[in-house]
């Protein structure tokens, strides 16, 4: 999926932030040409970290948060991690 890929990252982190931004304004940021940032999205999407929807000729993207829960979820599983949060009993006295 290539979370090492520096670019990539930075794409991410700018979505996070952002919420949801359309390549141009997301090409503009990261001082990029719109067809590089638009092969990263591509890469992005076919791992299925983020979803992009059409509005006219402007295509807006944003992380798919459910899709990288359920992926984050299966990855525990094949880990063998197991739900950390502990719940406290307070000691009434």
């Amino acid at each position: 999926m290539g979370f090492a890929n520096p670019t990539r990252l930075r794409i991410l982190e700018r979505l996070g932030k952002a919420g949801e931004e359309n390549v141009n304004d997301l090409a503009a940021h990261l001082h990029m040409s719109q067809p590089r940032i638009s092969w990263h999205l591509r890469m992005l999407r076919v791992g299925g970290v983020i979803r992009t929807r059409r509005e006219g000729r402007q295509v807006y993207c944003s992380l798919d948060l459910e899709n990288i829960a359920r992926e984050r979820a299966r990855l525990d599983h094949m880990l063998g991690i197991k739900d950390r949060v502990k719940v406290r009993e307070e000691v009434r006295a």
